[in-house]
């Protein structure tokens, strides 16, 4: 009788915790390096399935003007491409809280929303990042190259 009372009084106070961070988890998408490439991709396909959920990608920083001399931001991996791997895959982003002051090619961590704007010039709608905060990152064990 007592280990069935003290089961229940463990599900009570454990079950609300475990159904909170479960409902926390459902809120982000985690971009790992074994499935990184399927993950963007997926991303930039279905972007619907993504709107309310935070972004979390770190890689290599990047950073240029676009033909209208505006900087430009991303986060991006190196990946397979025609030569070996001189390809590249991540996401343009946006920050609006302030210029970025990293070197090419540093490691950064962005959590981010989903957004998406349309290209005036060619007339599709492509998306991007609107980072809520980027930081510079130690690479640790995370892989450079995806694939």
């Amino acid at each position: 009788m007592r280990i069935s009372i003290l089961l229940v009084l463990m599900f009570l106070l454990l079950c609300p915790r475990y159904a909170m961070s479960q409902a926390n988890s459902k809120n982000i998408c985690s971009l790992k390096d074994r499935l990184f490439v399927q993950q963007v991709n997926d991303i930039n396909i279905n972007p619907q399935n993504y709107k309310d959920k935070v972004i979390q990608i770190e890689g290599f920083f990047a950073k240029y003007k676009d033909g209208k001399n505006v900087e430009r931001y991303s986060v991006y991996r190196r990946t397979a491409g025609c030569c070996g791997f001189d390809g590249s895959v991540g996401f343009e982003f946006v920050y609006k809280k302030g210029k970025l002051n990293f070197k090419e090619d540093d490691w950064i961590y962005v959590e981010a929303h989903i957004a998406k704007s349309k290209n005036e010039v060619y007339d599709y709608d492509y998306i991007y990042l609107d980072a809520i905060s980027v930081v510079q990152k130690d690479k640790g064990k995370a892989k450079e190259f995806v694939n």
